[in-house]
């Protein structure tokens, strides 16, 4: 039976790969079509841009899966394994701090913006539509930093190292 994480995994893949195809495809038209027919399709310009915030959240919620967002490990690598792993689930508590914030605010805004039936510029859309994708962005966001933090305490995660030891 496949894993609620496993499962993540796979909703982030999809995610990442569904946003990046159609805004690829939809630059790609419009470009044939300003070149061909002198004409910008301004609808494609709206759509690429609400799926670009949504594929950098997932791909961020990724990042975080694997360990490989940015940060400076120059003072948590000449820590101890225990300091080591305190500072790790610090971070990490900061950044759901940080999403929490931004997963306030997304859903506020979207919340404005479906109570007073705003539309989308172009498209004519409900504007709360593209605004969804802060609040469940984000959700990805603190469901990796919840569980980065079940695994540093649970001791899966073996991305420590006594100081001076080298990965």
């Amino acid at each position: 039976m496949p894993s609620f994480n496993g499962f993540v995994e796979k909703i982030e893949h999809l995610v990442c790969t569904a946003t990046f195809a159609v805004m690829l495809f939809l630059t790609f038209v419009n470009v044939l079509s300003r070149f061909l027919l002198h004409m910008s399709l301004s609808f494609s310009e709206e759509i690429v841009t609400s799926l670009f915030v949504l594929a950098s959240l997932a791909g961020a919620s990724i990042a975080i899966r694997d360990r490989a967002h940015l940060g400076l490990d120059y003072f948590t690598s000449v820590a101890s394994y225990t300091k080591q792993k305190f500072l790790a689930i610090v971070a990490n508590v900061l950044g759901i701090l940080m999403c929490c914030i931004i997963f306030y605010f997304g859903v506020y805004m979207v919340m404005g913006e479906y109570s007073s039936n705003q539309l989308s510029a172009t498209m004519q859309w409900p504007e709360w539509i593209y605004g969804m994708t802060v609040p469940v962005g984000v959700g990805l966001l603190i469901y990796r930093y919840i569980y980065s933090i079940f695994e540093i305490v649970s001791g899966r995660d073996i991305n420590f190292q006594e100081a001076g030891e080298a990965k």
